[in-house]
């Protein structure tokens, strides 16, 4: 369910001063952004002129996108929080084991939501999340003496990026080698 909708833009612009020298918001050809890595893109290219030149956008155009997208920026982080915390209801009622933790974590620097679940200690839950949800399990070593082994399984599950994950004692034969 999308929950950023234009009307709720247009409040948000409507409610805002648009900063001096720019390009008149009501002026620009496209449309308002829409997503969290629509917002992103415009505020990374007013900040790169490189990039800006490879895209053919113009300053003052790109000033006044960027200025607009970090209104939305906001509401759009909200909209992926929102859409994640419905995937991780949707994950919870069908998957076949409970998670000892969970969280959707939504840093500003990424490109959207990832939702994190925590199985303490118990690698065949994290086996058998994966199976469900149809993603692979990968283990790698967790810490330099080979004591513990980090189980996870990464996968984007209706585009929210997912990972589960366990942190368990190390075989005795991987101990010993």
């Amino acid at each position: 369910m999308q929950h950023l909708t234009h009307s709720r833009i247009a409040a948000a612009l409507a409610a805002a001063t648009q900063p001096e020298g720019e390009r008149p918001w009501r002026l620009l050809l496209t449309k308002a952004p829409m997503t969290y890595a629509d917002t992103r893109r415009w505020v990374v290219l007013e900040q790169n002129a490189d990039l800006r030149q490879l895209a053919g956008i113009d300053e003052a155009t790109c000033r006044a996108e960027a200025s607009r997208a970090r209104i939305i920026n906001d509401l759009a982080r909200r909209d992926a929080y929102m859409h994640a915390l419905s995937v991780s209801e949707q994950l919870m009622s069908s998957t076949p084991v409970l998670p000892t933790a969970m969280r959707v974590d939504m840093a500003p620097w990424n490109d959207g939501p990832t939702i994190l679940w925590s199985f303490h200690r118990d690698r065949d839950a994290v086996a058998s999340f994966a199976a469900h949800f149809g993603i692979s399990v990968t283990e790698r070593p967790h810490d330099d003496e080979g004591t513990s082994t980090y189980v996870s399984t990464t996968g984007v599950i209706d585009g929210v990026q997912v990972e589960a994950y366990a942190l368990v004692d190390a075989a005795p034969e991987q101990v010993a080698a």
